[in-house]
């Protein structure tokens, strides 16, 4: 089972990291496919490979022996999924070279990935295994019971991820509106006093979101404890749920 939960989690974790590609980049919907993201091309493999190694770092957590094999054994999938790519994008890749955008997509992208998702695979694997002795719960996943992943592969991850990464994104960017390069962007950062209280204030509600996840963590993975402290838990971790659906959809609405 923790195969098909690593799978899972891969393909939630790629969804919200090409949520925030595609806000960024405002690609439009009709142009974001499974395979190919508008015109990225560099962004579209670091998701993928992202993906993977954070289902085969749980893995590694989880599994007391054979963690290894278990990683290469989800990531097939993936694998299997661009070597399809592959054969589409040779049979229908426009002639040219390298430098290309078409060939990139539908033939560079398919081999790295078929080359390296084993590799981020297996050494996500070996990140986790280095770990697992922070997550010894009985039953659980991460610390947290196994139940509570059902509601919140579907209804919580993605939704977290998307609105933490675009945050984060939106922190460390700079500003390019008068010119090119870094300098503009530092400028503005040291002399542009409205920039910089706009920096401060993305600042603290990073600060607001990531411990609003680290609460929500804590909730989850506490002992059951009363009924009374039960019921407390859930509408605190429900509040949060609304939230972050709140604030995915106030940021990702018009791609959603």
């Amino acid at each position: 089972m923790i195969v098909v939960f690593a799978i899972a989690l891969g393909v939630i974790l790629q969804e919200a990291i090409g949520l925030v590609v595609q806000g960024f980049l405002d690609i439009p919907p009709e142009r974001m496919a499974l395979a190919v993201w508008g015109d990225t091309f560099l962004l579209r493999i670091l998701a993928s490979l992202v993906s993977t190694a954070a289902g085969a770092l749980v893995i590694g957590t989880f599994l007391a022996s054979k963690a290894r094999t278990a990683a290469l054994i989800a990531v097939a999938p993936t694998v299997l999924f661009w070597l399809l790519a592959l054969v589409i994008g040779v049979r229908y890749a426009p002639e040219g070279g390298l430098l290309d955008l078409q060939v990139r997509q539908m033939v560079v992208m398919p081999v790295a990935l078929v080359i390296t998702s084993p590799l981020a695979a297996y050494y996500g694997s070996r990140l986790g295994e280095s770990y697992r002795g922070h997550f010894d719960r009985p039953r659980s996943v991460l610390n947290i019971k196994w139940y509570h992943w059902l509601w919140m592969l579907p209804f919580f991850l993605g939704q977290i991820v998307s609105v933490l990464l675009f945050t984060v994104v939106l922190l460390i960017r700079f500003d390019f509106t008068y010119g090119t390069g870094m300098l503009p962007g530092l400028v503005d950062l040291i002399f542009n006093l409205g920039y910089l209280i706009g920096r401060v204030v993305l600042m603290l509600v990073l600060i607001g979101i990531v411990a609003a996840v680290h609460h929500a963590y804590s909730l989850l993975t506490e002992e059951a404890g009363t009924s009374a402290r039960r019921w407390k838990k859930g509408a605190v971790i429900f509040a949060y749920v609304v939230l972050f659906h709140a604030l995915r959809l106030m940021v990702f609405g018009q791609y959603l």
